[in-house]
């Protein structure tokens, strides 16, 4: 009876160990299976972000050549012009008011260079 009892485990060790290969290799196929579908993933996630990256560079180039920069120069020089006008008269009526905002308008700028010079 030990004799039978032995042949059992045996057979049974046999077997696991045959079902342990099996799942291992199994195991490793889907695992490689896995890692080049997520490679081939991602090969087309770099691919896609490079065409983006491409299209919006010949996007930007072509508005870019879009531009009629003699009128975006009118256009900020007539915006300068009627700034000057409209600060000028604003000046005659209250001159501390002007240099008080003037004042306070410099100071947020300032502050604003400075964050964006310590984030560099």
């Amino acid at each position: 009876m030990t004799d039978n009892t032995a042949q059992q485990a045996h057979d049974f060790a046999e077997d696991a160990a045959a079902k342990a290969g099996t799942f291992a290799e199994d195991a490793a196929k889907k695992a490689g299976n896995l890692a080049d579908d997520a490679a081939a993933t991602a090969g087309d996630l770099a691919e896609q972000a490079r065409q983006a990256v491409d299209d919006t560079i010949a996007t930007a180039k072509s508005a870019l050549k879009d531009v009629d920069t003699s009128a975006v120069i009118a256009s900020a020089q007539d915006f300068a012009g009627n700034t000057l006008d409209k600060l000028s008269a604003a000046y005659k009526r209250n001159p501390a008011l002007v240099i008080t905002i003037g004042s306070a308008a410099l100071a947020a700028v300032a502050a604003v260079g400075s964050v964006l010079a310590k984030r560099r």
